[in-house]
Formats: C-alpha cells, sequence, structure tokens
C-alpha cells in the first residue's frame, strides 16, 4: 500500500483529474476531423465513458460526507469506483516511472518520492495535489483511465453466484478455527497476523489436532487478480498440499470488481478446494455446526437462497449449536448496521436458533453480551488495515459490549490499533475463543 493513495485528498484529487482527462477525450472526439490512436479506449462508447465520468463525481461528492477521523491519512472508500481507483492507481505508481520511498511517518511502508506529506492543525496528514497528467508520477494517464472504465464495467456485470453447497464438510469434535477478518492488504503488519497463525497451527499440528483457517472477508483495494495474488494467496498461512482446511467468505471489496477474482483467483487456489469454488460453505461435527455465508454479493443482505438454507440447516440439526459467520455484522455498538440482516433473519433469531456469530467488516475486535437473539457475537475484522482509535482504554464500554480491544499499536502520535485473529477450540458443546494479536500475544479468551 502507498500512503498517497490511502489518503483521502490525494485520491480525490486523482478522480478530479482522472474525470476531466476522460471529458476532454469525449470533447476530443467530437472535435476530431482525423482518426486518432485511443488505445483500448477506443472499445467503449461516449456514453460509456461519460458514465464513469458521472460516476466518479457522483461518488466523490459522497466521499466527502464522510468524518471519521483520520480519514485522511488511511481511507477505505465505500464507493466502488474510488476502491477501483486506489487499485489502479497503485498497480500504475508501481509499474511507472514513480519512485517509491520508505514511509517513515505513515500507517503503511510507502510513498512516492518527492512529497513527504504535512501533518495540519488537527494532526491529520496533507499532500500535495496529485496531477496525473504530469509524466513522471504515471506516464501516460490514459492507461489509469482505461484500467477505471474496464474495472467498473466488470462491477457492473457481477460473476454469477457460485451456488449453495451440497453438504457440510465434516469436521473433528476436537477441531481448531481459526478466524482472521480484513486480513487481505499485504502489510508487514498483515504478514505478522499470517506469522502467527502460522505458529498457531504449528502447535496444533504437534498436538495431533484437526485446523481449519477461515478468512472472513476483504481483499484490498477491490480484489483484483494482483491483488489476490499478492495480498492474499502469496501471504496465506496454510501451505499446500497441508491437510488444514482453508475458506474464505467474500467481503465488500472482493465484490468491488464484480467478484471475478474471488472465484476464479481466490477459491481457484487448491488449498481452498473443500470450498467447492461457492462463497457459501457449512462445516460440521456431532456437536456444532459452523455455517459461512455470503453477505456481499447482495451488500449487506443474504441472496440466493442463503435464508432458507440456513433455516434447513438449523431446523435438520436440533441438537447442534450453531455459528454463523459473515463479512457484514448484524449489529454494532460503533455503527448503525445489521438491519437488513435482522429483518431477513427474524424468525430464526426469535427463536435464539443462533449460539455463536462471528463477523468483520469493522477493523475492530470486538465481543458482544446476548442481544438480538444472538447469545455470543464477535467482530473479528482487525486482521490487515489500521483502524484509528476513537476510545481510549479508559473510556467505558460501549452499550452491549463485553470487550473492545483498544491496544495502541506502536509509540508514534497518533492511536491506531493492533491487528490480531482468533482461535477457536472445540469440546464436543464447549467453545473456547483466545484472541491473539500481531505479536502472538493472548489478550482475551472467552468460553461458550
Amino acid at each position: 500500500m502507498i500512503s498517497q493513495v490511502l489518503n483521502m485528498g490525494f485520491l480525490l484529487g486523482a478522480a478530479t483529474e482522472t474525470r476531466s482527462g476522460l471529458s476532454d477525450l469525449v470533447d476530443d472526439r467530437d472535435r476530431r476531423t482525423t482518426p486518432v490512436d485511443e488505445g483500448g479506449l477506443a472499445d467503449y462508447t461516449d456514453a460509456q465513458i461519460q458514465e464513469v465520468v458521472d460516476e466518479l463525481l457522483r461518488a466523490s461528492q459522497a466521499a466527502v460526507q464522510e468524518q471519521d477521523p483520520m480519514s485522511s491519512d488511511m481511507w477505505m472508500p465505500r464507493e466502488p469506483i474510488l476502491a477501483i481507483l486506489q487499485t489502479e492507481l497503485t498497480r500504475l505508481l508501481e509499474e511507472g516511472p514513480a519512485e517509491l520511498v520508505d514511509d517513515t511517518d505513515g500507517v503503511v511502508t510507502r510513498r512516492i518520492e518527492g512529497d513527504q506529506g504535512v501533518r495540519e492543525s488537527d494532526g491529520r496528514r496533507a499532500f500535495g495535489p496529485f496531477e496525473i497528467t504530469t509524466p513522471w508520477i504515471l506516464g501516460d494517464p490514459r492507461w489509469l483511465w482505461l484500467g477505471v472504465i474496464k474495472a467498473w464495467y466488470g462491477f457492473k456485470k457481477k460473476v454469477e453466484f457460485g451456488g449453495l453447497p451440497p453438504q457440510a464438510v465434516a469436521i473433528a469434535e476436537d477441531a481448531r478455527i481459526i478466524l482472521v477478518g480484513d486480513w487481505g492488504s499485504g502489510l508487514p503488519r498483515a504478514q505478522a497476523v499470517a506469522s502467527h497463525i502460522r505458529a498457531t497451527l504449528n502447535e496444533g499440528i504437534e498436538e495431533g489436532r484437526e485446523q481449519h483457517v477461515i478468512h472472513l472477508g476483504d481483499v484490498y483495494y477491490s480484489g483484483s487478480k494482483k491483488e489476490y495474488t499478492e495480498h492474499f494467496l502469496a501471504h496465506w498461512p496454510v501451505r499446500e498440499a497441508e491437510e488444514i482446511g482453508s475458506y474464505t467468505l467474500c467481503g465488500n471489496h472482493d465484490m468491488y470488481r464484480g467478484g471475478h477474482e474471488f472465484y476464479r483467483t481466490a477459491l481457484a487456489d487448491p488449498r481452498f478446494e473443500r470450498q467447492k469454488g461457492k462463497s457459501v460453505f457449512a462445516l460440521r461435527n456431532k456437536y456444532w455446526q459452523f455455517l459461512g455465508l455470503d453477505t456481499a454479493y447482495e451488500d449487506k443482505r443474504l441472496s440466493n437462497g442463503q435464508v432458507e438454507w440456513i433455516g434447513q440447516q438449523v431446523d435438520h440439526a436440533p441438537t447442534r449449536r450453531t455459528a454463523l459467520m459473515s463479512h457484514h455484522q448484524l449489529f454494532s455498538a460503533y455503527q448503525n448496521s445489521g438491519e437488513q440482516l435482522r429483518t431477513q433473519l427474524k424468525p430464526l433469531l426469535d427463536n435464539d436458533s443462533v449460539d455463536a456469530w462471528f463477523w468483520g467488516h469493522e477493523h475492530r475486535c470486538l465481543t458482544y453480551e446476548p442481544q438480538h437473539g444472538v447469545k455470543f457475537a464477535s467482530c473479528v475484522g482487525h486482521g490487515g488495515i489500521p483502524q484509528y482509535l476513537v476510545r481510549s482504554d479508559s473510556d467505558p464500554l460501549l452499550a452491549g459490549l463485553r470487550y473492545d480491544y483498544r491496544e495502541r499499536f506502536g509509540k508514534g502520535p497518533e492511536p491506531w490499533n493492533t491487528f490480531g485473529f482468533a482461535v477457536i477450540d472445540l469440546d464436543k458443546t464447549a467453545m473456547t475463543i483466545r484472541y491473539v494479536n500481531e505479536r502472538g500475544v493472548v489478550h482475551h479468551s472467552e468460553n461458550i
């Protein structure tokens, strides 16, 4: 990741430059009397290009309403086209003439040479204006325009849903299940998380314990093939040909290019063979069933028969305890979210049929008191993206929380979160959960 690409003002400036360049391209077409080589841009009509221009404007206007603390330093836009722009900028900056150097003042590792950034009065970091037409940055900016347009129409024509699993994967009564969420950033700190997951797996191998590792979704910025290859698969802690299960849920960032590479690259990796090419899966033993759900194919809701499928799994296994896993949260102490999921699953939740629910999306580590028909819930979304801590250790817990991990990373001036993951050890009907940070330290545990 590159500091400028994560900077809100910098990225919105790049969006403005891209809009301007594409608008000029359309205008030039109208004035031209002789053909000009436009490369791949010639494959797109004026109307298609104008749609991208309009979407960049709409998304940029929506983005300025975001008031998250320190968003200018570590911005993950909610708008797909801006996440696409982050992907394409990163790709071209890595391939192009710009020099990337270590960023000792940032939350990620690299920045464009020549602009270190300055701290404003409120502590936020500002970079100089980004002029993508400057040759030393990108060379020919049309490669950026083309990449954004291609990805946008990939997003609009999303991949076909992979279907529901015909059967569950059988797991041992004492299986270990490791959960990590929002991990696919490729950052060195995310790689440290993977190293400690690997150490935990090695311990389990020595104990003779069956093990499974589950990613709760999101490969950044927009789930391109390069991002899956370099940010996700290259650092996945399970080795090829090991008898350790690997699974990944679909998150909103996985769908920002239409979800094509989620299926084509991530699920095609042999380590994820047990998932059978589907974004929904089930793990089951005599006492527990873990149901992995897709809340991103249709954003923040269950689609394609999943609601009925969950009901069937619960009805057919009345003596088993049920744990659900999803990218998006059923509820949150920090955000107003989850209403669609609560509405869709109201009959199930009203019957207290859910013993546990694990999710990501928020880049936090939280556990909750029983609520909304769920006996235990936990957010495990702190696997790979820096989150600005808006509350300190001395602040009381927000309503409904049982635990809120607020350990600061490092000794810098800004309170950034510490990454980590969760380790579930089953023992018949019992479940022990250990929360491990990026240094390998257990900072919390639960028994349910």
